[in-house]
Formats: structure tokens, C-alpha cells, sequence
């Protein structure tokens, strides 16, 4: 079955698991890994991320702000410059849902719009799919309901009840449309930019996995 959880609750196993957090977790994490970032690994809490050393950029952000002390914050557009690096990443909702997911599949992807279709190729492999919406402090996520939305349209069989209703959101949609209240709260923090960049469509022809802690481009 095709299923999409709005929030990561009630969660289940399946062949594939695909974590979203379009704004900006998941779109910042791919474009590290394709701007050849070695690998991420996410943690909960910023005190999480502060004990790792020297070698690790620690980056991260809490209510869309960098945290004091900290390398980079959650832009996606900070990650141009990551080559050979090695990433510690702490997110509000992000980097959580996928420390919530582990352990119930064998393969977890990263969903986001800017390396859509390479994921897509991947997925249509698969027919028990579960996308895991990362919201925004424990409410729905309007972006987040659109990737899955997007995803779900092009897969179609057997799909749960929610599966469908992104279905019929996104058809109505269209396109990317960034207008819900995590967007407008990001945008009143100045990163308008991001989420021009977030709603780009297939910037990179990459997979982006998350296995053995490790957030690492898939094969």
C-alpha cells in the first residue's frame, strides 16, 4: 500500500519509508550530499550535536534560528561550500522523524522537491511505501502534504485514504505552493530565499538515504 502519515505518529513498517521536511530538513540535507558533503547524521537536540568535535561542521537551527556557537544553521542554501565535509544536523522536526523512523524499514529516503523525479525512479520499484510527514511543532505541514501529494499522483496503486486526499490536493495545486504558516513564518525570518529554492523542482539527480545513522547518497 501506498500510506502517508500528515505527522510522524502511528507509524508502521513498509519497504520503503520516505521522511519529508521540505522546509527545510530534508531539502537542506540533499543538497548538502550533492554538493559532496561525506555524510550527515542527524540528532535530536542541540546539546546532541555540541559533543561531537572538531571534525564534524555542527549545524542546525531551532525555531528557524541558528543556535549560538553553531557552524551553519538550516538554510539549504549554506551547503554549496560542503565538499568532504562531515555534518552533525539538529532540526526541530526533521532530523527527529528520522531518528523516529529508524529501525522500520530497511531503506529510508529523504523526500523533497528539488531531486524529485531521481527519487521517483526509485520509488516506482516499490508498492508498500510510507511517507512520513515531518510538520511543523507537532502540526500538519502544508509544503510537506504537497511533495507527498506530488509523490502519491505518480504512484498508482493501492492507496490509503489520506494517500488519495494528497492525490486530489495535489492535482488541484499543480505546482509548489508555499504558503502555509511555516512558510510565512519562515519568510518573516528573512529566508524568503529558501523557500524559492525548496520549491524548485529536480535541481539534483541524486538519492538521498538515510541508513546506519547516517544521512549518505543512495545508490
Amino acid at each position: 500500500m501506498i500510506d502517508v502519515k500528515f505527522l510522524p505518529e502511528k507509524l508502521k513498517s513498509a519497504q520503503v519509508i520516505v521522511v519529508i521536511d521540505v522546509l527545510r530538513a530534508t531539502t537542506t540535507m540533499i543538497t548538502a550530499i550533492a554538493n559532496g558533503c561525506e555524510y550527515i547524521i542527524p540528532v535530536q537536540s542541540v546539546n546532541d550535536a555540541k559533543v561531537y568535535g572538531k571534525e564534524f561542521l555542527v549545524c542546525g537551527e531551532r525555531n528557524g534560528i541558528k543556535p549560538e556557537g553553531f557552524d551553519k544553521g538550516n538554510s539549504p542554501l549554506e551547503y554549496f561550500d560542503v565538499e568532504d565535509k562531515k555534518i552533525v544536523l539538529t532540526t526541530t522536526n526533521g532530523t527527529k522523524t528520522l531518528k523516529m523512523v529508524e529501525g522500520l524499514s530497511d531503506k529510508i529516503i529523504l523526500g523533497a522537491f528539488i531531486n524529485f523525479s531521481a527519487t521517483l525512479n526509485v520509488l516506482k520499484d516499490y508498492s508498500d511505501i510510507l511517507f512520513v510527514c515531518a510538520g511543523n511543532d507537532n502540526e500538519i505541514s502544508f509544503e510537506d502534504l504537497q511533495v507527498a501529494g506530488a509523490f502519491v499522483d505518480r504512484l498508482f496503486w493501492n492507496l490509503s485514504d489520506s494517500a488519495k486526499a494528497l492525490k486530489y490536493m495535489w492535482n488541484a495545486l499543480k505546482k509548489p505552493n508555499f504558503s502555509g504558516v511555516h512558510a510565512l513564518k519562515l519568510k518573516e525570518l528573512g529566508f524568503e530565499r529558501d523557500l524559492d529554492f525548496a520549491m524548485s523542482m529536480d535541481l539534483y539527480n541524486i538519492v538521498v538515504e538515510y541508513k546506519d545513522g547516517k544521512v549518505v547518497k543512495g545508490g
